[in-house]
């Protein structure tokens, strides 16, 4: 299944089998995958960071691997570009950012037809045992 090294090219399997996971196994992926390689990934349009808005929420989508964001870009048609992002940065600036404009975590999201988990900033943080 997924590398437990840190990797810079997932296979197309590993990629098929991410991709299956539960929306609890994608979540457990996010965590403990960006504490190995000390990235997150997101994914950078045309207008800014691309975020999901509906029901009064708006949520940032993270991804533990350049592929998975990859891949999630070309499956759902978005415009856009796979961004790192420096774990310490993400927990001391992005993090209590996000909490404090009310903006949610989707974690490792594929389709729209999916279930996909969300986490407030704060969880993450607690998660990732922010300080």
């Amino acid at each position: 299944m997924f590398p437990e090294t840190i990797a810079d090219k997932l296979s197309d399997a590993v990629i098929e089998q991410a991709l299956k996971l539960s929306a609890e196994e994608r979540q457990e992926l996010v965590v403990s995958y960006i504490a190995k390689t000390n990235e997150i990934w997101l994914v950078q349009g045309t207008e800014g960071f691309v975020m999901f808005e509906g029901g009064g929420n708006v949520q940032l989508p993270v991804f533990p691997h350049k592929d998975l964001t990859q891949k999630f870009v070309s499956m759902n048609d978005i415009v856009g570009q796979c961004v790192n992002i420096a774990l310490d940065e993400f927990k001391q600036t992005w993090l209590p950012g996000l909490e404090k404009n009310g903006v949610e975590l989707v974690m490792f999201p594929t389709t729209s037809d999916v279930e996909n988990l969300v986490m407030t900033a704060e969880d993450l943080a607690a998660e990732l045992n922010v300080d």
